[in-house]
This record gives C-alpha cells, sequence and structure tokens, in this order.
C-alpha cells in the first residue's frame, strides 16, 4: 500500500501491475458489488490466471485494503482560511466519495486501512481544524463525530431507508398508526411537518448543527479563560 515492495530493475516488462489488479477490482466492485469480488472474477476481468494475482497480492482482503484507499483518492485542496468552511467542505467531499462508490462505505465500515490517502484524509481534516481553537487532545474526537455524521448520512440514502420503496413503506405505516397512542409523539412530529421536504438537506442540517456546537464550545472556553485572567 505504501510502494515500499521492491520492484525487479530487469527482465520482461510484467504484463500485469499492482495498480491494474487494483483498478479491476474497482471496476468489478463499481458494477457488480463487493460481494461479487473474488480473486477469480479480477483475474476473468484483466484476463489472466488468478494465480497470477497472488504475486501482487497475498489475497482478496489485502487487495480491498488497497481498493478503499485507492477509492478514497486525495483530499480536497485548502479553499479558505476559515476553519467551518474548510471542515465543512472535507466533510461534502467525503460524502460525493461515498455516493460515486457505495461498496466504498461497506468496506470501511468493516476495516480502516491505514494507506497514504487515508492517512492524508484525516491530516487535511486536522489542518481544516487548526484554526478553530480546539486543543489537539480535541480535534480527533470532533473529526470522528464529522467522519461520523457523514458515513451516517451515506447509509442513509444509499441503503434501504433511501429508496423510494421504504418511503412508500413507511408513509402507509405512518397512516395506518396515526391514533395509536403508543407513537404519539411520532404521531405530532409527523402531523407538525416533521417528515416534509425541505430545501435544506438532512444531511447538511447535521453537518450545520455539529459545527455550531463546535463553535459554542470554543467559544464558552474562551470566555471562561476571559473571566478568569480579568480575576487576576
Amino acid at each position: 500500500m505504501w510502494g515500499s515492495r521492491e520492484r525487479a530493475a530487469r527482465g520482461p516488462k510484467p504484463e500485469l501491475s499492482l495498480d491494474g489488479i487494483v483498478r479491476a477490482a474497482i471496476e468489478v466492485a463499481d458494477i457488480e458489488g463487493l460481494n461479487a469480488l473474488t480473486m477469480t472474477r479480477i483475474a476473468t476481468q484483466l484476463d489472466v490466471t488468478t494465480m497470477a494475482l497472488y504475486r501482487y497480492v497475498p489475497g482478496k482482503d489485502e487487495l480491498i485494503d488497497l481498493m478503499i484507499d485507492a477509492a478514497l483518492g486525495a483530499p480536497p485542496h485548502p479553499i479558505s482560511s476559515d476553519w467551518r468552511t474548510e471542515i465543512a467542505q472535507w466533510a461534502r467531499t467525503s460524502l460525493a466519495r461515498f455516493h460515486a462508490q457505495p461498496w466504498l462505505l461497506e468496506s470501511v465500515m468493516r476495516t480502516a486501512p491505514i494507506g497514504p490517502n487515508w492517512l492524508a484524509w484525516l491530516n487535511a481534516a486536522l489542518r481544516a481544524l487548526s484554526g478553530s481553537g480546539l486543543s489537539a487532545k480535541e480535534m480527533i474526537p470532533a473529526v470522528l463525530l464529522i467522519d461520523g455524521h457523514v458515513r451516517s448520512a451515506a447509509q442513509v440514502s444509499l441503503g434501504a431507508t433511501g429508496t423510494e420503496q421504504w418511503a412508500e413503506n413507511f408513509d402507509r405505516v405512518l397512516r395506518a398508526t396515526h391514533d395509536d397512542a403508543n407513537y404519539s409523539a411520532l404521531t405530532r412530529v409527523a402531523g407538525a411537518g416533521g417528515f416534509a421536504e425541505t430545501s435544506q438537506s438532512p444531511f447538511e442540517f447535521g453537518l450545520q448543527l455539529l459545527l455550531d456546537g463546535i463553535e459554542s464550545h470554543i467559544g464558552a472556553r474562551a470566555r471562561k479563560r476571559s473571566k478568569k485572567a480579568a480575576k487576576r
């Protein structure tokens, strides 16, 4: 993953390359899903023998690690000195990557390979928060909180709850249980338009809410320090 394996300097040019195998595996996952991914299927995609692949990668698990890092790609470039603008761009770009390649969400939920691109994304998030006023110990939990929101939003939009069929089923259930006392709070929220479409996406609303909370925490701490300094 980090390009540390030595490559032969002499001899005939190999018919395969690790990058080529990873690209072929991503193509299969993009079209057929992660469940269809096998070493045999990738070999068929490349028109080589299955054993030929093992000269470059030990097995499927290691290949998926390489696929994840390749699919993540590079993080977004800085566009502003404002920390909220930067971390919001980071979150939106991350969500877009999951939407572009849905299998990526499934794979990162079960493994988190520490590759160059993954580390670059973490570095970009920490860079974005560097001017926020958060302490070093607070930055990692803040990144995890925002990253968790991104993944949750991706799960909702890409999973069963993001389909029209699920929405129709949910609407039917709401109508059937509108007078059931067991779901009184749900009925009140639904009746008040809680599930109606709005101009702002749930992802954006949640993201701004998180950033408001981080900003409020920073501001409260700054005010507390000012009061202590004034008493001295």
